[in-house]
């Protein structure tokens, strides 16, 4: 690429760089049933906004050592009702990806027999994001959402101690359906500070 290739790359860089951060954006807060999430999104053209999410994730029934997970999405807004006069209200949703080492209940089958595990492991989902947000006349916004997770669940093997020094393996670990995205139809509230 010659000079003037390159000073036309770095000036359409700097302003699409510029444009991009010139968006209203926003931070904060989720909390749902199953764990905290750090929230951030960011508008994109006119209304539509990409958010992400870093959670930490406590599973099934509150384990005592929570998981991580990161979630990204795209989502619409597809309308804006006036129902007040002061503030703003939006409709959204949208697809996405979540990825993450967490907790999660698994059937296991010993014969004739079923067994019921929390175990940790890694999992890759596909999200469904819709929820309400308002926006105040200063920088605070609320929402409510449901964001299901529709996935799979790598778990690790499952043991036990016998004593100190030894482990025995129950069963080893496998790939399942992700149980604990169903949560995710429990709404979820969040808080943020629009800037």
């Amino acid at each position: 690429m010659d000079r003037k290739g390159i000073i036309i790359s770095l000036v359409f860089l700097f302003f699409s760089v510029f444009g991009l951060s010139a968006q209203p954006r926003a931070v904060g807060g989720r909390i749902g049933m199953t764990g905290l999430d750090a929230s951030y999104q960011h508008i994109v053209g006119k209304r539509n906004f990409i958010q992400t999410d870093l959670s930490l994730d406590f599973g099934y029934a509150g384990s005592s050592a929570p998981g991580i997970k990161g979630t990204a999405m795209y989502n619409f807004v597809f309308a804006t009702p006036a129902w007040t006069d002061k503030g703003s209200w939006a409709l959204y949703a949208g697809p996405g990806l979540s990825l993450g080492y967490v907790e999660d209940r698994v059937t296991y089958r010993h014969g004739d027999y079923r067994s019921h595990y929390n175990a940790y492991g890694f999992m890759l989902s596909f999200v469904v994001n819709a929820g309400l947000e308002y926006t105040f006349e200063f920088p605070l916004q609320l929402s409510v959402d449901l964001r299901p997770y529709f996935g799979m669940h790598a778990s690790n093997d499952i043991t036990r101690k016998v004593d100190k020094s030894t482990e025995v393996i129950l069963e080893e670990g496998k790939t399942a359906y992700y149980n604990n995205g169903w949560f995710g139809f429990v709404p979820t509230i969040s808080v943020r500070y629009r800037f």
